[in-house]
C-alpha cells in the first residue's frame, strides 16, 4: 500500500511523462520527415516500388508525430490518463508493423528482410518513448507486441535459398545507400534524445522523491506522526505561518500514576507507560485524531487538524468512548490492582494552529482559550467524580444531546467563560 503523497507524486509523474513523451513523438518524427525528405530530394527516383515506401514512411512519421500531439492534448485534459500510454504504444507498433507488412504483402519484398528497411530502426526509439512511462509491465507489453510482430514477418513466409537471398537483396541495394544511411543515423540521435529525456527525468524524480524525503524527515522531528506524511509544502507553510482554525480537543490523563510509580521498578514502568500509550494511539487512528503531544502519563488528541471537518466532535466522543473499553479491557488482561483508571475531558472552539520557534527548535502547537477550557475540564473530571466529561458546544456540534446530561461544578479555574459539563447519560 502506497502513502496518499506517494500516489500523488506517482500520478504527477505518470501526466509529466505522458506529454514530454508526446512531445518526443513530436520532434523525433520532424527529425524523421525532414530526414526522408532530404535524402530522397536530391535522387531521382523511378521504381515504383521505392516511390511507394517512401510515401508509406512520411504517412507513417505524420501520423506519428499526430499521435505525440493527440497525447499531450489528452493528457493536459486528464482524458483516459491511465490507459493512454498502452494506447499510444499499441498505435506506435501498429503504424511501424503496418509499414513493413506493406512492404512485405503489398510491393512483395519479403519478410525475412524487414531489417533492412529503415522503419524498422523506429522500434528502439519507441520502446525508448516507452521507457519515459517507467512502468514495467508497459515496457514488457510493447516488447512482446514487436517481438511477435517481426517474428511473423520473419518467419511466416516461406524461407529463401541463399541464391534467392542474393538476387532480392540486389534489388534492395538502393536501401543501403548514402541516402538511406543518413535516415538510419537521425534514427540513431533521435533514439539517444529520447534516452537522454528520460535519464533526465529519472533524475528529476529522483531529486524530488529525496526532498520529500528530506522534508518529511524533518517534519517528523517536530510534528505529530499523523501529519508528517500528509502535508505539502504549500500546508506545511500555512502552518508555519500559524492560523486560526477550529478544534475539537481531547485530554486524556491516568489518575493516579504515582501509585504505579511507586510499586514498579523503572524497566516495568516504561513497558507500562509504553503500553498505555500504544492504546491512546490506538483509539486515535481509529477514529482520525491526531496525538499533539504526550505528557506523560496524559496525551492532547485534537480533532479537525489540519482540515476541519463536519464529524470533529463527534469522533472525538466516539474516541473516548474506545478508549475507556481499551482501558477496561487492559484492566481485565492484566489484573492491575488497583486498576488503571482514566479522565477524559473534551471541548470544541476555536485556537490557535500553528508551528513555532526557530530553526533551532521549531515545535507544533495549539494555542487558545479553547486548549486551556478542554484541560480544565479534564481536571474537572477528578472534582466532580465522573471520568467523562464533556462541554455543551462539544455534544451540540456532534447531534448527541440526547445521550448526555448535565451536572452541577463549580466555576473551571482560569476560565473567564461560562461552560456548562456534561456527562454520558445512563
Amino acid at each position: 500500500m502506497l502513502s496518499d503523497t506517494t500516489e500523488r507524486l506517482i500520478r504527477e509523474a505518470d501526466n509529466a511523462a505522458l506529454r514530454r513523451a508526446g512531445l518526443a513523438r513530436i520532434v523525433v518524427s520532424a527529425l524523421l520527415l525532414f530526414a526522408v525528405v532530404a535524402a530522397t530530394s536530391s535522387v531521382t527516383i523511378t521504381s515504383r516500388g521505392a516511390l511507394h515506401q517512401i510515401w508509406a514512411a512520411e504517412i507513417t512519421l505524420a501520423l506519428f508525430g499526430f499521435m505525440g500531439w493527440g497525447s499531450i492534448w489528452l493528457a493536459s485534459r486528464r482524458i483516459v490518463v491511465a490507459r493512454l500510454p498502452a494506447l499510444t504504444a499499441s498505435l506506435d507498433a501498429m503504424l511501424i508493423l503496418g509499414n513493413l507488412a506493406y512492404s512485405h504483402w503489398g510491393l512483395g519484398v519479403p519478410g525475412g528482410f524487414f531489417a533492412v528497411f529503415p522503419v524498422v530502426w523506429v522500434v528502439p526509439i519507441t520502446m525508448a518513448a516507452t521507457a519515459i512511462h517507467y512502468n514495467p509491465r508497459l515496457q514488457a507489453y510493447v516488447a512482446a507486441l514487436y517481438v511477435g510482430g517481426l517474428s511473423l514477418l520473419a518467419f511466416g513466409g516461406a524461407l529463401l535459398s541463399p541464391d534467392e537471398r542474393r538476387q532480392d537483396l540486389a534489388e534492395l541495394s538502393g536501401l543501403f545507400s548514402a541516402q538511406a544511411n543518413l535516415v538510419r543515423i537521425v534514427m540513431v540521435f533521435s533514439t539517444a534524445l529520447i534516452l537522454i529525456l528520460v535519464a533526465r527525468q529519472g533524475r528529476l524524480m529522483l531529486e524530488r522523491a529525496v526532498r520529500e524525503t528530506t522534508l518529511r524527515l524533518n517534519l517528523t522531528r517536530y510534528l505529530p506522526r499523523e501529519l508528517a506524511p500528509i502535508l505539502s509544502e504549500r500546508a506545511f507553510a500555512s502552518l508555519r505561518a500559524g492560523r486560526r482554525i477550529p478544534v475539537t480537543l481531547l485530554f486524556v490523563d491516568m489518575r493516579d500514576s504515582s501509585s504505579f510509580g511507586e510499586t514498579m521498578d523503572p524497566a516495568r514502568l516504561a513497558i507500562f507507560i509504553s503500553a498505555f500509550r500504544r492504546r491512546v494511539m490506538r483509539a486515535a487512528a481509529k477514529h482520525g485524531g491526531v496525538i499533539d503531544k504526550f505528557t506523560g502519563d496524559g496525551a492532547l488528541i485534537l480533532f479537525g487538524v489540519p482540515t476541519e471537518g463536519t464529524s470533529d466532535a463527534a469522533r472525538a466522543l466516539a474516541c473516548g468512548r474506545t478508549l475507556f473499553e481499551l482501558i477496561d479491557r487492559w484492566n481485565a488482561k492484566r489484573g492491575f490492582d488497583p486498576p488503571v483508571r482514566i479522565g477524559i475531558g473534551i471541548h470544541t472552539g476555536e485556537v490557535f494552529c500553528g508551528v513555532v520557534g526557530d530553526e533551532e527548535r521549531l515545535e507544533f502547537t495549539v494555542l487558545g482559550e479553547t486548549v486551556n477550557t478542554a484541560a480544565r475540564i479534564e481536571q474537572a473530571t477528578k472534582t466532580v467524580d465522573c471520568p467523562f466529561l464533556v462541554s455543551t458546544q462539544v455534544v451540540e456540534a456532534a447531534g448527541e444531546a440526547s445521550g448526555w446530561i448535565p451536572i452541577e461544578h463549580p466555576p473551571l479555574p482560569g476560565v473567564t467563560r461560562s461552560i456548562q459539563l456534561m456527562k454520558p447519560g445512563a
